[in-house]
């Protein structure tokens, strides 16, 4: 049999996930922190959300009205409290 009158067929693959996938959200999700609010240390906006059991949404409006204290700094782009703030707010609100 001669190959030159062989013809390539080529089939056309489906992608194997069709699932549309969801637009990322913003929103940060509450992570219980790996540190013990006692010592020195760093906590971020989930570590926040978790211990204070309350949603982002709600902690930036209390950012906004004063009811929750400011950030103590930012790495980037990212808030972050020292512990020694959360501990003081949260045996305050207590």
């Amino acid at each position: 049999m001669p190959t030159e009158n062989l013809i390539r067929v080529h089939r056309v693959r489906k992608p194997t996930d069709t699932r549309q996938r969801k637009p990322r959200s913003s929103h940060v999700s509450p992570k219980r922190p790996l540190i013990d609010l006692d010592g020195p240390g760093r906590l971020r906006t989930g570590n926040v959300l978790a211990l204070c059991g309350i949603s982002h949404s709600t902690l930036y409006v209390r950012l906004k009205t004063g009811d929750f204290p400011p950030p103590d700094g930012k790495d980037g782009k990212m808030n972050y409290w020292n512990t020694e703030t959360i501990r003081r707010y949260l045996s305050r609100a207590s």
